[in-house]
């Protein structure tokens, strides 16, 4: 029969244990997420690009993803697939991911048992006694568990794992972005070597036309009716045009040497892949520029920017967390056994024992240490949202500055066609002139030198208008979409590293397939996601 005493402490226990439960049940519902959540910093954009194109230019859409194909050239089309394929600094760009998936799972096991260990062992003791003390021999073993978990009550591991997630996004957009340099610089080093090639042949033709001058002028001295002064005159400019070959020559060799570099093949494979003449690739007469919105969409470099600042707001959450008391608790379980030999022997048996703790922690004596890096990634927190404002000004001005380029260089363009023509037309009439003795050579030494100017800017018009319109693809961030869903490090490179780590799947989950969305993000490579990194 229960006596009164013990109804009462019946009742005592069985309250304790209520109000425990309900305690370590409100601890765990009660958990919050301390730090800023981040939301789409401000940025100012234009509602239409103030620079245009004639609109005949801008009639038809581009094929931004391999927007080098509009410029109809199948060397470059295969430079760009060898570069897309063989880049050493694009390789690097797929590991970094690789780095930061493996990151991101660190961080993940955080939220369980953050520390765990396992020992076990045995020890022998021989002693060989000493006079009357007989030998003696001592044996042990023992096992033991520990482990060791720290609650994420504040939300500390929870913004860690945000910073992580944000920084794998930011590792995809930079390797995005590596993508739209490496294209860009491809076309560029190529057309740029076209060009170079057209101008030693405007060069070269240039030359052959002097020289013809030349022996006109020394037949005509020899006949009496040029001067040797006008000999001299035709022979420096021979001797000028002759020195314009070198300099073009060497811009062509570095061209090549340049894409040998980014094709990660010597210059003399790159040759090869030249042979044949070819002529400066046409800009494709149809650009769609879209709207300034768009950059926010296309230009991986802005999302870069905004995924950066994603990371660090989240980085004030961990540091905040610091600040606030931790929780941990610890579970140690063991077992020992052991006998010993000396005047008889003696069984010890097996004992276990067992631990569990928990301890809170507050920081009192370094909480201005930690209020202080607070401050510091607060302070690095709002850098990051101005070198995105920043991004996107820049992004603006580089596509304004492409329109004006491709604008003016083809109006350039067209006024050195006529010139050209011009010109050639001036000179045979000179020298027709002069041939029959009705006109002086500085007429011929005029419509030469005008001649040869205007034949090498055609050239070089040509080049560069072409090259404008690369200016103007990569300024829109066009490229980087070939990417989806594909390997970001060549499978021989993959094979390597899972033969010398176990890399689980980390290594062979491709960089996200993009899905188009009217709705710009400036921080999801998939265009239509949360604009808010996942937490």
């Amino acid at each position: 029969m229960e006596t009164t005493a013990y109804r009462r402490l019946r009742a005592g226990l069985t309250i304790a244990a209520i109000v425990t439960t309900g305690a370590i049940s409100a601890l765990f519902a009660g958990c919050v997420t301390v730090g800023p959540d981040f939301k789409q910093p401000d940025a100012k954009l234009e509602n239409q690009w103030l620079e245009s194109l004639p609109q005949t230019a801008q009639a038809s859409p581009s094929n931004a993803a391999e927007w080098w194909s509009a410029f109809d050239d199948p060397v470059l089309t295969e430079f760009e697939r060898l570069a897309y394929e063989r880049n050493l600094s694009l390789q690097i760009a797929g590991l970094h991911i690789f780095e930061a998936r493996a990151q991101l799972a660190i961080s993940t096991r955080d939220l369980f048992v953050q520390q765990g260990s396992l020992s076990a062992g045995a020890a022998r003791l021989d002693n060989s006694g000493i006079g009357p003390f007989p030998p003696e021999h001592l044996w042990t073993e023992h096992f033991r568990a520990s482990a060791s978990w720290e609650l994420d009550f504040w939300g500390k591991y929870r913004r860690q794992i945000e910073s992580d997630r944000a920084k794998l996004s930011v590792s995809e957009a930079a390797y995005d972005n590596a993508l739209v340099s490496l294209f860009g610089d491809v076309a560029n080093a190529y057309i740029d070597l076209r060009a170079q090639e057209r101008r030693l042949d405007v060069a070269k033709q240039n030359l052959q036309s002097v020289q013809q001058t030349h022996a006109i002028t020394r037949t005509q001295y020899r006949t009496g009716a040029a001067s040797m002064l006008d000999v001299e005159q035709s022979a420096t400019l021979v001797a000028e045009t002759e020195a314009q070959i070198p300099p073009l020559e060497k811009a062509r060799a570095q061209d090549r040497d340049t894409l040998a570099v980014l094709l990660a093949d010597t210059p003399d494979s790159i040759e090869a892949l030249l042979a044949g003449a070819s002529a400066i690739p046409a800009a494709p007469a149809h650009i769609d520029v879209g709207i300034p919105r768009d950059l926010l969409r296309r230009r991986p470099d802005v999302r870069q920017a905004a995924l950066n600042a994603a990371a660090q707001s989240a980085l004030i959450g961990v540091q905040k967390a610091k600040l606030y008391p931790s929780l941990s608790l610890t579970g140690i379980f063991g077992m020992s056994s052991g006998e010993q030999h000396s005047l008889g022997p003696l069984d010890w048996g097996s004992k276990t024992f067992t631990l569990f703790s928990a301890g809170v922690t507050l920081p009192i004596f370094d909480r201005a240490q930690l209020q202080n890096a607070v401050r510091m990634q607060d302070a690095a927190f709002q850098e990051a949202i101005f070198d995105y404002q920043n991004t996107v000004f820049e992004a603006q001005r580089e596509v304004e500055d492409a329109i004006a380029s491709l604008r003016t260089s083809r109006t350039a363009l067209e006024a050195t066609e006529r010139a050209a023509d011009s010109s050639q037309r001036a000179l045979k009439l000179a020298t027709v002139q002069y041939k029959a003795g009705s006109t002086g050579f500085d007429s011929v030494l005029s419509a030469s030198r005008s001649m040869l100017h205007d034949r090498d800017a055609l050239a070089q018009n040509q080049g560069l208008v072409s090259l404008a319109a690369v200016s103007l693809y990569r300024s829109l961030g066009g490229g980087w979409q070939v990417a989806a869903g594909r390997p970001v490090v060549s499978e021989p490179v993959v094979s390597q590293m899972k033969e010398r780590t176990n890399w689980g799947t980390l290594i062979d989950l491709p960089v996200p397939t993009v899905i188009s969305s009217p709705d710009p993000s400036p921080v999801a490579r998939q265009a239509g996601e949360p604009l808010e990194p996942k937490k």
